[in-house]
């Protein structure tokens, strides 16, 4: 036993050693494994390679690996490739053929019965030729979603021991979204998920993976004190401009199923993923990784800003349980999926969420026509009477219940004071409040199949040498 304990220490410091490890940050990915040959894959022509800690210069390889799944992919793709090569020679030599046959032979029926029969062997291998092309092209594309290049490269002969890949950004991504299943009507149940997606041109096998919300190099720059300086009213104040995202096409998604694709997966810290024995082939599409669920009480509800869209949307909100790391959502209600691309935010202290669309309710927004004088003159002061009628219409078999959320002018001066008159419906059950900044709240119920109408009317007062606008 003395003798076997120091053995096990040594093999198990082998084994951690010798283990694969994927780190990938926003910014690229560090793939370090030792290799079983010399094969590497079809990576990008910006990766860095090391060998044992030595800069290396990865090779094209010779020879493409029968095993190797894109090696497969890209003896078919030449394989087609001279199939439409040869049925063109052939289409040629046919061409010539008939050319000197017509200069040749004298009688015109066997040059006819020999262009019949060319024109048939033409005629197939136009078609073959035209499959094979149509083929080519398919998994062509189908190639570059997977690898960024069709050259294979290897390593150099004198790499026998660990490599290190620093492979750049774009070709191993992760995000995260969450799924929020509103099957119980009093609770969300919400689930974390990671989406993967390798189009490295490298077969991934790691031991441990672990995905980082942060960059591999940091640039820092010292920070000095700027003064505050008071310019002159005159001078614009420059403007920020918004840097505009571009929209990426999502890749395919592949739900990971009896973990075939990795053994466990947890949160090592803050947005932070470790996964154990990854098997992520450079295939481009996305794997699919739930990391953990939990439900709390929900409260639902239906909102509509008429002053902005005309919409009703459904909604709900909650206190979460754990930190929401991004506001990326994904809605369903037991298996059935109501939107694939959702937004939530904090707002008013509790998490919110717009899970759909309620097409039953029909919302307009009319300025209103006011029967009396709209404005007053009162010495010096202008008291204009201004107003808006909504009217919403369920066209369900049951009532609604909804809020509306509004707007009255806001005063930019002293001079100019604005009073909400009042807020009138003709049915339905309706409450109201006035909160800061004039944003106006109506809770309102709508019988079924029947028409709200709610009248807001306010009187804005300014001095008649100072006119205002809204």
């Amino acid at each position: 036993m003395k003798v076997l304990k120091p053995l096990l220490i040594v093999l198990a410091a082998t084994l951690v050693t010798h283990a694969a490890t994927l780190e990938v940050y926003r910014d690229g990915a560090i793939y370090t494994y030792r290799p079983s040959g010399k094969f590497v894959g079809f990576p990008p022509k910006d990766l860095k390679a090391e060998c044992n800690g030595r800069a290396v210069t990865l090779y094209h390889a010779s020879e493409c690996p029968k095993q190797s799944r894109l090696c497969k992919e890209k003896r078919a793709i030449e394989k087609f490739s001279l199939a439409s090569f040869s049925a063109l020679q052939q289409m040629h030599f046919i061409d010539t053929l008939i050319e000197r046959a017509e200069v040749k032979i004298a009688a015109p029926d066997k040059v006819l019965e020999m262009s019949k029969k060319a024109a048939e062997i033409y005629s197939a291998l136009q078609k073959r030729k035209r499959e094979s092309d149509n083929e080519v092209k398919w998994r062509n594309t189908r190639f570059m979603q997977q690898a960024p290049s069709m050259e294979p490269k290897q390593l150099p002969l004198g790499c026998k021991g660990d490599v290190k890949l620093t492979i750049p950004s774009g070709y191993i991504r992760f995000g995260l979204y969450y799924e929020a299943d509103l099957s119980k009507s009093a609770t969300i149940g919400v689930t974390r998920h990671l989406e993967l997606t390798n189009r490295s041109g490298i077969d991934i096998d790691a031991d441990r993976a672990v995905l980082f919300y942060q960059p591999i190099k940091r640039y820092l720059r010292p920070i000095h004190f700027s003064p505050w300086v008071i310019h002159d009213k005159r001078l614009p104040r420059p403007v920020a401009t918004e840097r505009k995202m571009s929209l990426q096409a999502r890749a395919p998604v592949v739900e990971d199923a009896a973990g075939k694709r990795f053994e466990s997966v947890a949160s090592s810290s803050p947005r932070s993923y470790r996964i154990e024995r990854l098997h992520l082939p450079s295939d481009g599409e996305t794997v699919d990784i739930a990391i953990d669920s939990w439900s709390v009480a929900a409260q639902r509800f239906e909102v509509v800003y008429p002053y902005r869209d005309v919409n009703v949307y459904e909604a709900v909100k909650f206190s979460p349980k754990e930190v929401i790391e991004t506001n990326r959502w994904r809605i369903r209600s037991g298996k059935k999926v109501l939107a694939d691309y959702a937004y939530g935010e904090f707002f008013e202290r509790k998490y919110r969420l717009y899970t759909g669309v309620d097409e039953d309710l029909v919302v307009r927004r009319e300025k209103m026509i006011l029967k009396e004088r709209e404005t007053g003159i009162f010495g010096k002061t202008v008291r204009k009477k201004d107003g808006y009628t909504i009217r919403i219409f369920n066209q369900s078999k049951r009532p609604k219940t909804l809020q509306v959320v509004e707007r009255i002018p806001v005063a930019s001066r002293e001079d100019v004071e604005v009073k909400l008159l009042h807020v009138k419906s003709d049915r339905g059950s309706m409450d109201h409040r006035l909160e800061k900044k004039g944003k106006l709240l109506i809770d309102v119920t709508v019988p079924a199949h029947e028409e709200a109408r709610i009248d807001v009317l306010f009187e804005v007062s300014y001095d008649k040498d100072k006119p205002v606008v809204f």
